[in-house]
């Protein structure tokens, strides 16, 4: 052989050992695998899921993430497989590919539903069953939840429909819950409305002291409550002639209570309401020789002229119940305010509640 075809020969041979080099050592295989990992990542950003996780292991592409369904999935693997790499493919005998797809990593999860409003419901019957009903932002807080039931209400709790959805006002949310819940292991019946970020308890006790140690646990916590004690009286001590005296048994009997109405009308709403009143009125009738001034409030939902008119409308309401109990008529005053008093923000669905209200105030001899 000349002295150029051995030339030739040796650069055929170094040709070839630089082929086998390339595929089988380990920088060649290195460089395969990068560069088809590459392609792989781009291919499924490209299908719309940039989201999932590549690693390469030689040439094997390892999938991991999150998909909302298997047909997603499915999809991605698809994607996945029919990368293309023009370093990397036909380096198998018949040109088969020279990756392949693990998608052993891929979850699948189903989207969490968001829901406004976001609400949690809870009944406590007469024969002491606790009913639940409404959201809770996942399951581990599901069953915390219920493990706080459980231990008020054992083996009387009745989990309707507690679904797990976002859409939580705050991070408050199971305290306020579990505090709604202890509320209603004191009461004799009762529920309570948690709706975005309002709370309100409502129910009745048999107890001042319930009714106090419930009013001050809720509001810590920023709901409200309107608790009322059915058996409650004036103290029966005959007439009292000191005007503190009267102030303060009024406010003892109403305590943290509201006289609730009807959305946007005078008529008065709740049985535990003409309850409260019929304990007011036997204290306005023990304070005959004092002046009872009713006075009404709402919040600035509405024209500030309809406001005064409901207002006054309310406090008339009230006045109307009390004398129906036998409260002279002559005793009692009642003025309408409108929305011109607040005595809390009116930028909160709280604040409102708390504006909207009826104010009894003791005053001189008649």
């Amino acid at each position: 052989m000349g002295t150029f075809g051995k030339w030739a020969t040796g650069l055929i041979i170094l040709g070839v050992v630089a082929l086998v080099l390339e595929v089988f050592t380990p920088w060649g295989a290195k460089a395969h695998s990068v560069a088809m990992g590459n392609s792989v990542e781009a291919t499924l950003k490209d299908a719309g899921f940039g989201s999932l996780n590549i690693s390469m292991e030689g040439n094997v592409a390892k999938l991991s993430g999150n998909l909302p369904s298997t047909d997603a999935k499915t999809a991605a693997l698809t994607a996945a497989q029919n990368a293309q790499c023009e370093d990397c493919a036909g380096r198998r005998a018949g040109g088969a590919r020279w990756h392949e797809v693990d998608g052993t990593g891929i979850n699948v999860v189903k989207p969490m539903l968001t829901v406004q409003p976001y609400t949690l419901t809870g009944i406590r019957t007469k024969n002491a069953i606790l009913i639940l009903n409404g959201y809770v932002s996942d399951e581990a807080e599901r069953q915390e939840l219920l493990a706080v039931a459980e231990t008020l209400f054992p083996g009387n709790v009745t989990d309707q429909t507690v679904k797990i959805a976002q859409g939580a006002p705050n991070s408050a949310w199971l305290s306020v819950a579990s505090a709604n819940i202890g509320g209603l292991s004191l009461l004799e019946t009762g529920r309570f409305t948690m709706k975005d970020s309002s709370s309100v308890l409502v129910g009745q006790t048999s107890t001042v002291e319930a009714r106090n140690n419930i009013n001050e646990a809720i509001a810590a916590l920023g709901g409200s409550t309107n608790i009322s004690v059915p058996n409650m009286q004036a103290a029966n001590i005959g007439q009292i002639n000191d005007e503190d005296v009267c102030q303060r048994n009024f406010e003892r009997l109403k305590g943290d209570n509201k006289i609730e109405f009807s959305t946007g009308s005078a008529e008065i709403a709740q049985a535990p309401s003409l309850a409260l009143l019929a304990n007011l009125a036997a204290a306005a009738k023990q304070c005959s020789s004092f002046n009872v001034v009713i006075n009404g409030h709402t919040d600035i939902e509405g024209d500030s002229e309809n406001n005064l008119v409901l207002s006054q409308n309310r406090a008339f309401a009230v006045a109307n119940v009390l004398i129906a109990q036998g409260v002279d008529a002559a005793q009692l005053s009642a003025f309408g305010h409108g929305d011109t008093n607040p005595i809390a923000s009116n930028d909160t669905d709280e604040g409102k509640a708390q504006n909207r209200r009826i104010e009894f105030t003791v005053t001189q001899s008649k």
